[in-house]
């Protein structure tokens, strides 16, 4: 053979190899990582346009649902490290940053997002509670990433100190101090006998906000919360339920046409996906929660939620495995959109992660049924189940040795 052809083939031979060696990075050496991964950057590209235009919306009615696509980013960017997909996020979360205004309470001016709406507890037009605690979760769970990290301090720091000064005079400042007098009135049974989601979504807010500067407000605040929800908790079944059959039937309608609330007496699943994340949140910060309270967690959605088809994955209407219809929600399982909290939870339950797994796979491949059809087709679906998965993998890669990764 001559010298030039040993030369190509030598160099063809050390490209395949540098190919393989970075495909085995890329992929973490796993099949499953690599097919989340895949599908997560395709994800990522189809849904941009989207992001951009949400970002631009300066409505936090609009950013509740940017919250689902941002938080899945920061699952995928935690399990890879790769810092273009933190970059993206942080462009989305600088542009709703951008369309925030000043309102003036009390003689005090609050950053905060529009719609301005009156409510029947003020006459005067204000910002919306509802909306603004899931849209800034992101925010503060970013921040607490960066600032969790020296080298990603050096280069992120100035964009997590914006996302504290937001969320904490936002949520902490305007919301819990001023609005609700530093209190937390969803743990007042007397006023709320239900649990109610805004709670666990301040606690998740404040459970970030703990975990970027360790005040102690925040860090109590997420406490408090935590534990006011495991009072709620009852084993049902191998899992959790809460408010077993304390929902009244018809109530919950939230006026859409054709709604007929809530008709099994129990949470629904979709609404639930945030007491999963609040769960596996609080338990990876040793607050409140063990292991074995997030184990049981994954087991509701694995034995109570999950019809057990790897084919033709489907997941319940309502937490006690119930597929009555819920508001406009009537087929079984459409309801069951589990790819913004319950998708978590696979990092400690394997046949949790063999069901979501199971749910991208079935979607990549294009099957359908109803509880598939919610899960790819809501406010960044796929995307987010795809960056839960890849933060499960990287989680399961590293047990029992979480001190392995940056932030588990």
């Amino acid at each position: 053979m001559k010298k030039a052809t040993l030369r190509r083939v030598g160099a063809a031979a050390l490209a395949a190899c540098a190919a393989a060696v970075a495909g085995w990075r890329w992929s973490h050496g796993s099949a499953r990582f690599g097919l989340c991964r895949l599908a997560f950057e395709y994800e990522l590209a189809k849904d941009g346009p989207e992001l951009d235009r949400e970002a631009a919306s300066g409505s936090s009615a609009t950013y509740y649902f940017t919250s689902y696509y941002l938080n899945g980013m920061l699952s995928a960017f935690e399990a890879t490290g790769d810092e273009a997909v933190l970059r993206r996020a942080l462009d989305v979360m600088d542009g709703m940053l951008a369309r925030s205004r000043d309102f003036r309470e009390g003689g005090r001016t609050y950053r905060v997002w529009g719609p301005f709406a009156v409510t029947a507890d003020s006459a005067l037009p204000r910002p919306l509670l509802h909306y603004t605690f899931q849209a800034t979760v992101p925010l503060a769970r970013a921040a607490a990433l960066i600032r969790a990290d020296p080298d990603l301090r050096l280069r992120y720091g100035a964009a997590a100190d914006r996302y504290v000064a937001f969320v904490d005079g936002c949520v902490l400042d305007y919301f819990y101090r001023r609005q609700l007098d530093s209190q937390v009135p969803w743990l007042d049974p007397d006023r709320f006998a239900i649990w109610n989601d805004n709670a666990s979504n301040l606690a998740l807010n404040a459970a970030f906000l703990c975990r970027a500067t360790g005040a102690p407000t925040p860090c109590a605040l997420a406490r408090e919360i935590g534990a006011g929800f495991k009072r709620k908790l009852r084993p049902y079944k191998t899992g959790w339920i809460w408010e077993n059959q304390t929902i009244p039937i018809g109530s919950d309608t939230d006026d859409t046409p054709g709604s007929v609330g809530n008709q099994a007496g129990v949470p629904d699943v979709s609404h639930a996906n945030r007491e999963a994340f609040l769960m596996a949140t609080l338990y990876e910060m040793g607050f409140v929660f063990g292991r074995a309270d997030v184990e049981r967690m994954a087991a509701t959605l694995a034995d109570t939620l999950w019809n057990g088809s790897l084919d033709s994955p489907s997941f319940a209407n309502y937490l006690n495995g119930s597929d009555k219809a819920y508001r406009v929600y009537k087929q079984p399982g459409l309801n069951g959109s589990i790819y913004h909290g319950w998708a978590l939870l696979g990092a400690y339950s394997p046949k949790a992660q063999r069901a979501l797994l199971a749910t991208l796979h079935a979607s990549l491949l294009g099957r359908t049924n109803p509880s598939l059809e919610r899960n790819a087709k809501s406010y960044g679906g796929l995307l987010a189940l795809a960056g839960h998965l890849l933060r499960n993998q990287a989680i399961i890669a590293a047990w029992p040795a979480p001190s392995r990764s940056r932030s588990f």
